[in-house]
């Protein structure tokens, strides 16, 4: 029975590393405006492989790793405001690029969005780029380990009696969180993408660039910050 509450509890723990609106969320909600649900889920798989290495980290007490990580805080501050920066310029020129239009023959009232789409098109190479995009978005954020690590002992990860299938079970469920929070997001944002004009689509890019872009100054400042204080 305690089993069965950690493996629940550790649903929840994908769903509260998945659910804060930052730069990992902007990018997967932009990828769903731009390119359809698909792509959208693919870029949140990629943020859940990443929350699903550093949950392995945390529960297998990898204390070398998280020393190594501590000693070099200020270097992955920096890589990471300069890929989210990169990510930010990324998304600002690239305003829906290769929509379809729902209603060509209504002129003056803008273009609208395919309502089907076609989202993913490029097969395999563009459906790495997206789980890539998503991955390394993550991954240049290992401080989340600081929060997976109480997160999961307060559902009683890892427990004295743990044998090895009971840690890849555990870490299925954060993962099956993670994935379930990216489904729903995806879902929202393609519902509204659907009633969105080409013209809006452009501004939400440039509104989500311009923050995300903000964000990663702030990382390289805390990066910079860090270092100088050495």
């Amino acid at each position: 029975m305690d089993f069965v509450i950690s493996c629940l509890g550790c649903v929840l723990v994908g769903i509260i590393l998945s659910a804060p609106m930052g730069p990992v969320g902007m990018l997967c909600v932009q990828q769903t405006l731009n390119h359809g649900r698909r792509t959208g889920m693919l870029t949140g798989f990629g943020a859940a492989l990443s929350d699903w290495f550093y949950c392995w980290v945390a529960a297998l007490s990898m204390t070398l790793i998280i020393s190594f990580i501590e000693r070099h805080t200020a270097a992955f501050a920096i890589v990471g405001g300069v890929l989210l920066a990169v990510f930010s310029i990324m998304m600002g020129r690239r305003p829906g690029q290769g929509q379809a239009l729902q209603h060509p023959e209504r002129p003056g009232q803008g273009q609208a969005l395919h309502r089907g789409g076609h989202p993913g098109q490029g097969g395999t190479l563009k459906a790495g780029r997206s789980i890539g995009a998503g991955f390394v978005l993550a991954f240049s954020n290992p401080l989340i380990i600081f929060l997976i690590m109480p997160l999961l002992m307060y559902f009683g990860v890892p427990a004295p009696y743990y044998r090895w299938w009971h840690y890849i079970i555990c870490m299925l469920a954060v993962m099956a969180g993670a994935m379930l929070w990216w489904l729903m997001v995806t879902w929202v944002v393609d519902r509204w993408r659907r009633r969105m004009t080409l013209r809006t689509l452009h501004r939400v890019n440039l509104v989500m660039a311009a923050i995300m872009l903000a964000l990663a100054g702030y990382s390289v400042w805390r990066g910079v910050h860090l270092l100088l204080a050495l």
